[in-house]
């Protein structure tokens, strides 16, 4: 079987948590080179997973190493001018999320890649998960009748520090979170239309936000709820609960990081306001077998590289990661103005300002 040769931009946690643990099972793919400005992490991930080569210059890599595609897994502030420079060098991307910071940054970044003819995927790898693929199924079945509301609400308690409490991200949890639970919901109710959103700095030693509270009102007329903190002094929770006209289906999962885990989401059916069942799509017996058929990021990383074999159009492109972007955006513009915003929007919001503001209330 061909396989796509895989280089790495960031070595901290997309490495380690995300692709270098399913490496392994990877059939249409190959761990080639990793490139991190720190050669410790760099080296420990050619240890772990076994690159062949590690640089700590990105574009030495690109020039040098024998590679076909690259997983952007630096800071949100650093994706547009890695995804530049690897399209420029004709090479296909899998950009992590948050795709960028703007919504113009998002546009040159697919620019690029177009220019350039390579692929270019944004890693929602949620879509890939087993247990948000049977939610779709289960609403494109009718399972849950008419579906007219999705509430989010992912709460947990983290400490100031890092680069994603820094002002360079131009976006805090909801930023960094939020992209996946917007992708979800464009997902399973449709386009979004208008936004509604509230943020705040609560803990003013971050720099961007750390509580998020919005409203989406989806073509169709559905609507969206969304609240995300980093400030819950209770165990982590990240809970979805989609609301039909037959039914309500809850997906949650509590007290550790689902990223990191191999568990699935719990999932229960609910009836008549009586009836309770759990469809939650249970491993297999050997952890193996259930890695090789669902892990969320094999599947995803499966998927880029048999996009960029075949030449096929990703599930989730620039274009998605791009939407995202704007819905964020317009969460900070809504919460500023104090009214509800329609998109597109008509012009970039001044994230730096907006977040000083915040920070000096």
């Amino acid at each position: 079987m061909n396989k796509v040769k895989l280089g790495i931009v960031g070595c901290g946690s997309t490495t380690r948590c995300m692709y270098g643990p399913i490496f392994k099972y990877l059939e249409n793919g190959k761990f080639v080179a990793a490139s991190d400005i720190e050669e410790e992490h760099a080296r420990w991930a050619q240890n772990m997973y076994q690159a062949n080569e590690i640089y700590t210059d990105r574009d030495q890599m690109l020039d040098e190493a024998n590679i076909d595609a690259v997983i952007v897994g630096t800071p949100v502030y650093s994706h547009l001018d890695d995804v530049i420079a690897i399209a420029e060098s004709g090479k296909h991307v899998l950009c992590e999320k948050p795709m960028a910071r703007t919504v113009a940054e998002c546009d040159e970044m697919i620019q690029a890649c177009e220019h350039n003819g390579v692929i270019l995927m944004v890693a929602f790898m949620k879509r890939f998960n087993k247990c948000f693929l049977q939610a779709k199924q289960m609403i494109e079945k009718g399972d849950l009748g008419r579906v007219f509301q999705v509430r989010v609400d992912w709460s947990f308690l983290s400490h100031p520090g890092g680069w994603r409490d820094s002002l360079s991200t131009w976006g805090g949890i909801y930023q960094d979170h939020g992209s996946h639970a917007i992708d979800l919901c464009r997902w399973w109710l449709g386009e979004i239309e208008t936004v509604s959103g509230e943020i705040d700095i609560i803990m003013k030693k971050r720099e961007v936000e750390d509580r998020a509270v919005a409203m989406f009102r989806h073509h169709g007329g559905a609507v969206s709820l969304h609240h995300m903190t980093r400030i819950s002094h209770k165990p982590i929770v990240e809970l979805y609960e989609i609301m039909g006209t037959e039914g309500t289906l809850q997906i949650e999962f509590k007290s550790t990081w689902s990223f990191t885990s191999t568990e699935p989401f719990q999932m229960t059916l609910f009836r008549d306001g009586k009836t309770t069942t759990d469809v939650t799509p249970y491993n297999q017996g050997n952890l193996d077998d259930e890695l090789r058929s669902n892990a969320q990021y094999l599947m995803e990383l499966s998927h880029f590289c048999n996009c960029v074999l075949n030449q096929l159009k990703p599930h989730t492109s620039g274009w998605d990661g791009r939407t995202a972007i704007e819905v964020i955006n317009a969460v900070y513009l809504s919460s500023r103005k104090q009214k509800k915003v329609r998109l597109p929007l008509a012009k970039e919001v001044d994230l730096p300002s907006e977040f000083i503001r915040l920070q000096q209330e």
